[in-house]
Protein backbone atom coordinates (compact mmCIF):
# COMPACT_ATOMS: atom_id res chain seq x y z
CA UNK A 1 0.00 0.00 0.00
CA UNK A 2 1.22 3.45 -0.85
CA UNK A 3 3.84 2.05 -3.27
CA UNK A 4 2.63 -0.57 -5.74
CA UNK A 5 -0.88 0.88 -5.85
CA UNK A 6 0.59 4.23 -6.93
CA UNK A 7 2.39 2.85 -9.95
CA UNK A 8 1.27 3.65 -13.53
CA UNK A 9 0.43 -0.04 -14.03
CA UNK A 10 -1.93 -0.02 -11.03
CA UNK A 11 -3.64 3.21 -12.14
CA UNK A 12 -4.50 1.44 -15.40
CA UNK A 13 -6.47 -1.12 -13.34
CA UNK A 14 -8.04 1.41 -10.95
CA UNK A 15 -7.86 5.09 -11.96
CA UNK A 16 -8.03 6.28 -8.32
CA UNK A 17 -5.36 3.88 -7.05
CA UNK A 18 -7.43 2.14 -4.38
CA UNK A 19 -7.63 -1.50 -3.33
CA UNK A 20 -9.04 -4.08 -3.73
CA UNK A 21 -8.61 -4.83 -7.42
CA UNK A 22 -9.26 -8.24 -8.96
CA UNK A 23 -7.31 -9.17 -12.09
CA UNK A 24 -9.30 -11.48 -14.37
CA UNK A 25 -8.58 -12.94 -17.83
CA UNK A 26 -11.09 -10.43 -19.20
CA UNK A 27 -9.67 -7.40 -17.42
CA UNK A 28 -9.46 -5.87 -13.91
CA UNK A 29 -12.40 -5.17 -11.58
CA UNK A 30 -12.31 -2.67 -8.73
CA UNK A 31 -14.74 -1.93 -5.84
CA UNK A 32 -15.30 -4.74 -3.31
CA UNK A 33 -19.03 -5.23 -3.97
CA UNK A 34 -18.44 -5.49 -7.73
CA UNK A 35 -15.72 -8.09 -7.11
CA UNK A 36 -18.05 -10.05 -4.78
CA UNK A 37 -20.82 -10.00 -7.38
CA UNK A 38 -18.43 -11.17 -10.11
CA UNK A 39 -17.07 -14.07 -8.04
CA UNK A 40 -20.59 -15.13 -7.09
CA UNK A 41 -21.72 -15.17 -10.72
CA UNK A 42 -18.78 -17.33 -11.80
CA UNK A 43 -20.87 -20.33 -10.75
CA UNK A 44 -24.11 -20.68 -12.69
CA UNK A 45 -27.26 -20.72 -10.52
CA UNK A 46 -25.23 -19.90 -7.42
CA UNK A 47 -27.65 -19.99 -4.44
CA UNK A 48 -25.77 -17.03 -2.96
CA UNK A 49 -27.83 -14.93 -5.38
CA UNK A 50 -31.15 -16.50 -4.33
CA UNK A 51 -33.34 -19.00 -6.14
CA UNK A 52 -35.73 -16.68 -7.99
CA UNK A 53 -35.83 -13.32 -9.70
CA UNK A 54 -37.43 -11.65 -6.67
CA UNK A 55 -34.81 -13.15 -4.32
CA UNK A 56 -32.08 -11.87 -6.65
CA UNK A 57 -33.61 -8.38 -6.43
CA UNK A 58 -33.81 -8.62 -2.62
CA UNK A 59 -30.16 -9.68 -2.43
CA UNK A 60 -29.21 -6.60 -4.45
CA UNK A 61 -31.50 -4.47 -2.29
CA UNK A 62 -29.78 -5.54 0.96
CA UNK A 63 -26.30 -5.18 -0.56
CA UNK A 64 -27.11 -1.54 -1.38
CA UNK A 65 -28.67 -1.01 2.05
CA UNK A 66 -25.60 -2.51 3.74
CA UNK A 67 -23.23 -0.23 1.83
CA UNK A 68 -25.21 3.01 1.79
CA UNK A 69 -27.02 2.88 5.15
CA UNK A 70 -24.87 0.74 7.44
CA UNK A 71 -21.24 0.83 6.28
CA UNK A 72 -21.33 4.51 5.27
CA UNK A 73 -22.70 5.65 8.63
CA UNK A 74 -20.30 3.47 10.63
CA UNK A 75 -17.41 5.09 8.75
CA UNK A 76 -18.84 8.61 9.21
CA UNK A 77 -18.80 7.95 12.96
CA UNK A 78 -15.49 6.06 13.20
CA UNK A 79 -13.10 7.75 10.75
CA UNK A 80 -13.11 11.25 12.34
CA UNK A 81 -12.46 9.74 15.77
CA UNK A 82 -9.21 8.13 14.64
CA UNK A 83 -7.93 11.30 12.99
CA UNK A 84 -8.55 10.48 9.31
CA UNK A 85 -11.11 13.26 8.92
CA UNK A 86 -12.08 16.45 10.72
CA UNK A 87 -14.02 15.67 13.91
CA UNK A 88 -17.22 17.70 14.27
CA UNK A 89 -19.60 16.82 17.13
CA UNK A 90 -22.64 17.83 15.09
CA UNK A 91 -21.57 15.60 12.19
CA UNK A 92 -20.96 12.70 14.60
CA UNK A 93 -24.41 13.12 16.12
CA UNK A 94 -25.95 13.01 12.66
CA UNK A 95 -23.97 9.87 11.74
CA UNK A 96 -25.01 8.06 14.94
CA UNK A 97 -28.64 9.04 14.43
CA UNK A 98 -28.59 7.79 10.83
CA UNK A 99 -26.87 4.55 11.88
CA UNK A 100 -29.45 3.90 14.61
CA UNK A 101 -32.23 4.47 12.08
CA UNK A 102 -30.63 1.93 9.71
CA UNK A 103 -29.98 -0.65 12.42
CA UNK A 104 -33.55 -0.19 13.64
CA UNK A 105 -34.86 -1.05 10.18
CA UNK A 106 -32.52 -4.04 9.98
CA UNK A 107 -33.58 -5.17 13.48
CA UNK A 108 -37.25 -5.11 12.45
CA UNK A 109 -36.54 -7.26 9.40
CA UNK A 110 -34.47 -9.77 11.39
CA UNK A 111 -37.16 -10.11 14.07
CA UNK A 112 -38.94 -12.52 11.72
CA UNK A 113 -36.07 -13.62 9.46
CA UNK A 114 -32.96 -15.67 10.20
CA UNK A 115 -31.25 -14.38 7.05
CA UNK A 116 -31.68 -11.26 4.97
CA UNK A 117 -33.13 -13.18 2.01
CA UNK A 118 -34.73 -16.63 2.01
CA UNK A 119 -33.72 -19.47 4.32
CA UNK A 120 -29.97 -19.67 3.78
CA UNK A 121 -26.89 -17.47 3.52
CA UNK A 122 -26.74 -15.23 0.45
CA UNK A 123 -24.27 -12.67 -0.83
CA UNK A 124 -26.32 -10.03 1.02
CA UNK A 125 -25.51 -11.73 4.36
CA UNK A 126 -21.82 -11.96 3.50
CA UNK A 127 -21.55 -8.26 2.67
CA UNK A 128 -23.76 -7.15 5.58
CA UNK A 129 -21.71 -9.20 8.07
CA UNK A 130 -18.40 -7.89 6.73
CA UNK A 131 -19.67 -4.33 7.05
CA UNK A 132 -20.99 -4.93 10.57
CA UNK A 133 -17.63 -6.39 11.66
CA UNK A 134 -16.05 -2.94 11.41
CA UNK A 135 -18.76 -1.47 13.62
CA UNK A 136 -18.91 -4.26 16.22
CA UNK A 137 -15.13 -4.55 16.63
CA UNK A 138 -14.12 -0.89 16.50
CA UNK A 139 -16.85 1.44 17.78
CA UNK A 140 -20.26 -0.19 18.42
CA UNK A 141 -20.10 -1.24 22.09
CA UNK A 142 -22.52 -3.61 23.82
CA UNK A 143 -24.43 -0.68 25.33
CA UNK A 144 -24.97 0.67 21.79
CA UNK A 145 -25.94 -2.60 20.06
CA UNK A 146 -28.21 -3.82 22.88
CA UNK A 147 -30.93 -1.61 21.40
CA UNK A 148 -30.95 -3.98 18.41
CA UNK A 149 -31.14 -7.56 19.83
CA UNK A 150 -32.06 -9.18 16.51
CA UNK A 151 -29.09 -7.55 14.79
CA UNK A 152 -26.85 -8.81 17.60
CA UNK A 153 -28.23 -12.35 17.31
CA UNK A 154 -27.84 -12.26 13.52
CA UNK A 155 -24.28 -10.91 13.65
CA UNK A 156 -22.95 -13.39 16.23
CA UNK A 157 -24.70 -16.27 14.47
CA UNK A 158 -23.05 -15.32 11.19
CA UNK A 159 -19.50 -14.71 12.47
CA UNK A 160 -19.56 -18.04 14.35
CA UNK A 161 -20.36 -20.07 11.23
CA UNK A 162 -17.28 -22.02 10.04
CA UNK A 163 -16.93 -20.31 6.66
CA UNK A 164 -17.04 -16.87 8.30
CA UNK A 165 -14.78 -17.69 11.26
CA UNK A 166 -12.13 -19.12 8.90
CA UNK A 167 -11.75 -15.63 7.40
CA UNK A 168 -12.68 -13.34 10.28
CA UNK A 169 -11.10 -15.33 13.12
CA UNK A 170 -12.17 -14.72 16.72
CA UNK A 171 -14.41 -11.63 16.65
CA UNK A 172 -14.51 -9.52 19.84
CA UNK A 173 -16.89 -6.63 20.41
CA UNK A 174 -15.42 -3.19 21.13
CA UNK A 175 -15.17 -2.42 24.85
CA UNK A 176 -15.22 1.34 24.37
CA UNK A 177 -15.65 4.07 21.76
CA UNK A 178 -12.25 5.32 20.50
CA UNK A 179 -11.32 8.70 21.99
CA UNK A 180 -11.11 11.62 19.57
CA UNK A 181 -7.50 12.04 18.49
CA UNK A 182 -6.19 15.56 19.00
CA UNK A 183 -5.39 17.42 15.82
CA UNK A 184 -1.69 17.58 15.01
CA UNK A 185 -0.22 21.04 15.05
CA UNK A 186 1.31 22.03 11.74
CA UNK A 187 5.07 22.20 11.80
CA UNK A 188 6.22 25.82 11.36
CA UNK A 189 8.75 26.31 8.59
CA UNK A 190 12.12 27.57 9.77
CA UNK A 191 13.22 30.98 8.51
CA UNK A 192 16.14 30.73 6.08
CA UNK A 193 19.46 31.65 7.69
CA UNK A 194 20.68 35.12 6.73
CA UNK A 195 23.89 35.08 4.73
CA UNK A 196 26.73 36.95 6.41
CA UNK A 197 28.61 39.58 4.40
CA UNK A 198 32.35 39.31 4.15
CA UNK A 199 32.95 42.50 6.18
CA UNK A 200 30.59 41.49 8.97
CA UNK A 201 32.63 40.31 11.91
CA UNK A 202 31.88 36.82 13.07
CA UNK A 203 30.06 36.88 16.38
CA UNK A 204 31.26 34.54 18.98
CA UNK A 205 28.60 32.18 20.11
CA UNK A 206 27.78 32.71 23.72
CA UNK A 207 28.75 29.80 25.77
CA UNK A 208 25.93 28.73 28.00
CA UNK A 209 27.16 27.93 31.43
CA UNK A 210 25.41 24.76 32.41
CA UNK A 211 23.21 25.27 35.41
CA UNK A 212 23.22 22.64 38.08
CA UNK A 213 20.19 20.41 37.62
CA UNK A 214 17.79 20.31 40.48
CA UNK A 215 17.30 16.81 41.70
CA UNK A 216 13.96 15.55 40.53
CA UNK A 217 11.97 13.65 43.09
CA UNK A 218 11.81 9.99 42.25
CA UNK A 219 8.22 8.98 41.85
CA UNK A 220 7.40 5.68 43.41
CA UNK A 221 5.51 3.34 41.12
CA UNK A 222 2.06 2.60 42.34
CA UNK A 223 1.50 -1.00 43.26
CA UNK A 224 -0.99 -2.66 40.90
CA UNK A 225 -4.48 -2.55 42.31
CA UNK A 226 -5.86 -5.96 43.23
CA UNK A 227 -8.40 -7.29 40.76
CA UNK A 228 -11.89 -6.92 42.27
CA UNK A 229 -13.38 -10.24 43.31
CA UNK A 230 -16.41 -11.64 41.58
CA UNK A 231 -19.41 -11.18 43.92
CA UNK A 232 -20.06 -14.93 43.64
CA UNK A 233 -16.68 -15.59 45.28
CA UNK A 234 -17.89 -13.64 48.33
CA UNK A 235 -20.94 -15.86 48.90
CA UNK A 236 -20.93 -18.17 51.94
CA UNK A 237 -19.30 -21.55 51.23
CA UNK A 238 -21.59 -24.16 49.72
CA UNK A 239 -21.67 -27.89 50.43
CA UNK A 240 -21.98 -28.39 46.65
CA UNK A 241 -18.61 -28.46 44.91
CA UNK A 242 -19.36 -27.69 41.27
CA UNK A 243 -16.23 -29.36 39.89
CA UNK A 244 -17.13 -32.60 41.70
CA UNK A 245 -20.53 -32.63 40.01
CA UNK A 246 -18.95 -31.93 36.60
CA UNK A 247 -16.52 -34.83 37.10
CA UNK A 248 -19.35 -37.15 38.12
CA UNK A 249 -21.38 -36.12 35.05
CA UNK A 250 -18.41 -36.65 32.70
CA UNK A 251 -17.26 -39.96 34.17
CA UNK A 252 -20.62 -41.73 34.46
CA UNK A 253 -20.92 -44.02 31.44
CA UNK A 254 -23.68 -46.39 32.58
CA UNK A 255 -26.60 -46.45 35.03
CA UNK A 256 -26.78 -42.67 34.59
CA UNK A 257 -30.01 -42.29 36.60
CA UNK A 258 -28.75 -44.32 39.51
CA UNK A 259 -25.29 -42.79 39.63
CA UNK A 260 -25.15 -39.27 38.13
CA UNK A 261 -28.73 -38.07 38.70
CA UNK A 262 -28.85 -39.43 42.25
CA UNK A 263 -25.40 -37.94 42.89
CA UNK A 264 -26.59 -34.56 41.61
CA UNK A 265 -29.47 -34.35 44.07
CA UNK A 266 -27.26 -35.59 46.90
CA UNK A 267 -24.85 -32.71 46.15
CA UNK A 268 -27.38 -30.00 45.29
CA UNK A 269 -27.45 -27.07 47.72
CA UNK A 270 -30.48 -24.77 47.25
CA UNK A 271 -28.88 -22.21 49.56
CA UNK A 272 -25.74 -21.89 47.43
CA UNK A 273 -27.04 -22.69 43.92
CA UNK A 274 -30.18 -22.28 41.81
CA UNK A 275 -31.62 -24.16 38.83
CA UNK A 276 -33.21 -22.42 35.83
CA UNK A 277 -35.15 -23.53 32.75
CA UNK A 278 -34.68 -21.44 29.60
CA UNK A 279 -36.81 -21.37 26.45
CA UNK A 280 -35.71 -19.65 23.25
CA UNK A 281 -38.13 -16.85 22.35
CA UNK A 282 -37.81 -17.11 18.57
CA UNK A 283 -38.17 -20.81 17.77
CA UNK A 284 -40.11 -19.99 14.60
CA UNK A 285 -36.81 -18.78 13.13
CA UNK A 286 -35.13 -22.16 13.65
CA UNK A 287 -35.89 -23.50 10.19
CA UNK A 288 -32.38 -24.72 9.29
CA UNK A 289 -30.79 -27.39 11.48
CA UNK A 290 -27.12 -26.39 11.17
CA UNK A 291 -27.93 -22.72 11.77
CA UNK A 292 -29.87 -23.61 14.92
CA UNK A 293 -26.99 -25.78 16.15
CA UNK A 294 -24.49 -22.98 15.45
CA UNK A 295 -26.72 -20.52 17.30
CA UNK A 296 -26.63 -22.71 20.42
CA UNK A 297 -22.88 -23.34 20.07
CA UNK A 298 -22.28 -19.59 19.87
CA UNK A 299 -24.34 -19.08 23.05
CA UNK A 300 -22.24 -21.66 24.92
CA UNK A 301 -19.01 -20.07 23.69
CA UNK A 302 -20.11 -16.69 25.00
CA UNK A 303 -21.04 -18.26 28.34
CA UNK A 304 -17.39 -19.15 28.90
CA UNK A 305 -17.09 -16.20 31.32
CA UNK A 306 -19.36 -18.16 33.73
CA UNK A 307 -17.63 -21.56 33.48
CA UNK A 308 -16.40 -21.37 37.08
CA UNK A 309 -19.93 -20.74 38.36
CA UNK A 310 -22.29 -22.67 36.08
CA UNK A 311 -23.31 -25.94 34.46
CA UNK A 312 -25.77 -26.12 31.58
CA UNK A 313 -27.62 -28.45 29.20
CA UNK A 314 -29.09 -27.19 25.93
CA UNK A 315 -31.51 -29.38 23.96
CA UNK A 316 -32.35 -28.84 20.30
CA UNK A 317 -35.71 -30.54 19.89
CA UNK A 318 -37.63 -31.82 16.87
CA UNK A 319 -37.18 -34.01 13.82
CA UNK A 320 -38.58 -31.34 11.49
CA UNK A 321 -38.23 -27.52 11.49
CA UNK A 322 -38.89 -25.24 13.19
CA UNK A 323 -36.69 -26.68 15.92
CA UNK A 324 -37.21 -25.82 19.60
CA UNK A 325 -34.34 -24.81 21.85
CA UNK A 326 -34.69 -25.40 25.58
CA UNK A 327 -32.12 -25.46 28.34
CA UNK A 328 -31.37 -26.17 31.98
CA UNK A 329 -28.79 -24.14 33.90
CA UNK A 330 -27.25 -24.46 37.33
CA UNK A 331 -25.87 -21.15 38.64
CA UNK A 332 -23.95 -20.24 41.78
CA UNK A 333 -26.20 -18.13 43.98
CA UNK A 334 -29.98 -17.88 44.27
CA UNK A 335 -30.39 -15.73 41.14
CA UNK A 336 -28.88 -15.64 37.67
CA UNK A 337 -25.53 -13.83 38.13
CA UNK A 338 -25.80 -10.20 37.10
CA UNK A 339 -22.47 -10.21 35.24
CA UNK A 340 -23.81 -13.01 33.02
CA UNK A 341 -26.95 -11.00 32.23
CA UNK A 342 -24.82 -7.94 31.46
CA UNK A 343 -22.09 -9.57 29.38
CA UNK A 344 -23.82 -12.37 27.45
CA UNK A 345 -26.38 -10.84 25.09
CA UNK A 346 -27.93 -14.26 24.36
CA UNK A 347 -29.54 -14.28 27.82
CA UNK A 348 -32.23 -11.85 26.73
CA UNK A 349 -33.16 -14.10 23.82
CA UNK A 350 -34.54 -16.68 26.27
CA UNK A 351 -37.37 -16.78 28.78
CA UNK A 352 -35.95 -17.83 32.17
CA UNK A 353 -37.93 -19.70 34.83
CA UNK A 354 -36.55 -20.67 38.22
CA UNK A 355 -36.98 -24.38 39.01
CA UNK A 356 -39.10 -25.20 42.04
CA UNK A 357 -37.24 -28.26 43.35
CA UNK A 358 -40.12 -29.07 45.70
CA UNK A 359 -42.27 -29.77 42.61
CA UNK A 360 -41.71 -33.40 41.57
CA UNK A 361 -42.84 -32.69 37.98
CA UNK A 362 -40.20 -29.95 37.57
CA UNK A 363 -37.62 -32.13 39.31
CA UNK A 364 -38.27 -34.95 36.84
CA UNK A 365 -37.91 -32.48 33.96
CA UNK A 366 -34.49 -31.52 35.36
CA UNK A 367 -33.54 -35.22 35.43
CA UNK A 368 -34.59 -35.75 31.81
CA UNK A 369 -32.67 -32.69 30.60
CA UNK A 370 -29.49 -33.72 32.41
CA UNK A 371 -29.58 -37.23 30.92
CA UNK A 372 -30.73 -36.18 27.39
CA UNK A 373 -33.86 -38.27 27.74
CA UNK A 374 -35.48 -39.08 24.41
CA UNK A 375 -38.21 -38.49 23.49
CA UNK A 376 -38.21 -35.24 25.45
CA UNK A 377 -41.72 -33.92 26.06
CA UNK A 378 -42.94 -36.17 23.26
CA UNK A 379 -40.43 -35.07 20.61
CA UNK A 380 -37.15 -36.40 19.23
CA UNK A 381 -33.85 -34.71 20.04
CA UNK A 382 -31.91 -33.22 17.14
CA UNK A 383 -28.92 -32.68 19.44
CA UNK A 384 -27.96 -31.99 23.06
CA UNK A 385 -25.05 -29.82 24.16
CA UNK A 386 -23.42 -29.56 27.57
CA UNK A 387 -21.69 -26.60 29.22
CA UNK A 388 -19.32 -27.74 31.95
Amino acid sequence: MGVSNKSPEFFKMNPIGKVPVLETPDGPIFESNAIARYVTRLKADNPLYGTSLIEYAHVEQWIDFSSMEVDANILRWFIPRIGFAVYLPVAEEAAISALKRSLGALNTHLASNTYLVGHSVTLADIIMTCNLVMGFTRIMTKSFTSEFPHVERYFWTMVNQPNFSKILGDVKQADSIPPVQSAKKPVQAKEPAKSRTKDEPKKEAKKDVPKPKAEEPVEEEEAPKPKPKNPLDLLPPSKMILDEWKRLYSNTKSNFREVAIKGFWDMYDPEGYSLWFCDYKYNDENTVSFVTLNKVSGFLQRMDLARKYAFGKMLIIGSEPPFKVKGLWLFRGKEIPQFVMDECYDMELYDWTKVDVSDEVQKERVNQMIEDHEPFEGEALLDAKCFK
